[in-house]
């Protein structure tokens, strides 16, 4: 949950709307209590972008996905920017809600990385990001982009990804994950041991 300064507890994702990145990138570091270097904002227009820059993604879908026009039945499917949004932001149709589409934008995101990465697509990033622009914002200079950059790409492109589980509380009338101490505590400390 976080304080909107004016002493109501929101939602964590309200942070966001709130206050922005800065806003939201505080709000988790106080709830993880950990610090947060950077961030990265991208909005749903972007991630159609990104999709399409590297050609698409594969996924298989173990749900029918039927949003704004774009069916996914279950299986094996290559998606293109469009199929990947609606993919990613569907989740009143899938049994684990908003878990659910949390994992599906995992998913989407590390493909887009791992596949960002071969030379033909690094070698045109600075055309992605002036053509994306205010759909992406971030606290990185130029200079920490184009560096992080040339070590991801000498990294092993692993990317590991975690969710929290809560459980549903009502309070004031809105529906709340709330999360143990022991699950918060243990998320943090696989965090610090990264």
């Amino acid at each position: 949950m976080a304080d909107d300064h004016g002493g109501n507890i929101q939602k964590i994702n309200a942070a966001y709307e709130i206050g922005k990145a800065k806003m939201a990138k505080k709000t988790v570091s106080q709830f993880l209590g950990l610090p947060i270097d950077y961030s990265v904002t991208v909005d749903m227009g972007a991630l159609k972008e990104l999709v399409d820059f590297v050609g698409g993604i594969t996924i298989d879908t173990v749900i029918d996905v039927n949003l704004n026009g774009q069916v996914i039945p279950q299986g094996h499917h290559h998606l293109n920017g469009d199929q990947a949004l609606a993919y990613s932001r569907m989740r009143y149709q899938d049994p684990r809600g908003d878990y659910g589409r949390q994992l599906r934008q995992q998913e989407v995101l590390k493909q887009v990385a791992q596949k960002i990465q071969k030379s033909k697509y690094l070698m045109n990033i600075g055309d992605l990001m002036t053509k994306l622009g205010q759909k992406i914002s971030t606290d990185f200079t130029a200079d920490q982009v184009k560096q992080l950059i040339r070590n991801y790409h000498q990294s092993s492109g692993e990317i590991v990804s975690s969710q929290l589980l809560g459980k549903t509380a009502w309070l004031n009338g809105s529906a709340y994950q709330i999360i143990s101490t022991e699950d918060l505590q243990a998320a943090s400390n696989r965090l610090c041991e990264n």
